[in-house]
């Protein structure tokens, strides 16, 4: 039994474009999953650090931004487990350069993104939600 991640609203954070850029991350984790069921190729590998990269340099600069323009009070703490995330992704980028197989690099990665889906995304992120209320 594959599992998938579904948005609900619940998860929203008030904020419309972080509210896309998280939907989009979990497509994207969801993309990774099922690759990992079929089979991974280097090809898809290359396509989900592709996007992470893009997610790394556009969300998580966006979302620190809009944190700091609102004055929220635990920005260095969540500043911080953005940097651990970009150290992550750094990783699994040098595991691929370094010729590390996909199946294992997506299965780190797997397991990395739904950690992250479950305990940034679903508890940090609504710290800021409940502190700032979506202004």
């Amino acid at each position: 039994m594959t599992i998938y991640f579904k948005w609900e609203d619940a998860m929203s954070v008030g904020e419309p474009t972080i509210d896309m850029q998280h939907q989009k991350l979990l497509k994207q984790v969801n993309t990774v999953i099922e690759t990992m069921v079929f089979g991974a190729h280097s090809d898809e590998v290359t396509e989900a650090l592709k996007f992470f990269e893009q997610y790394t340099n556009e969300h998580l600069s966006y979302e620190e931004s809009y944190m700091e323009r609102l004055g929220y009070a635990d920005l260095a703490h969540h500043k911080q487990k953005h940097q651990d995330f970009r150290k992550t992704y750094e990783a699994f980028k040098e595991k691929v350069q370094a010729g590390k197989t996909p199946d294992a690099v997506l299965v780190q990665m797997e397991q990395f993104l739904g950690t992250w889906w479950i305990e940034h995304i679903g508890y940090e992120d609504q710290k800021y939600h409940a502190t700032l209320g979506g202004r």
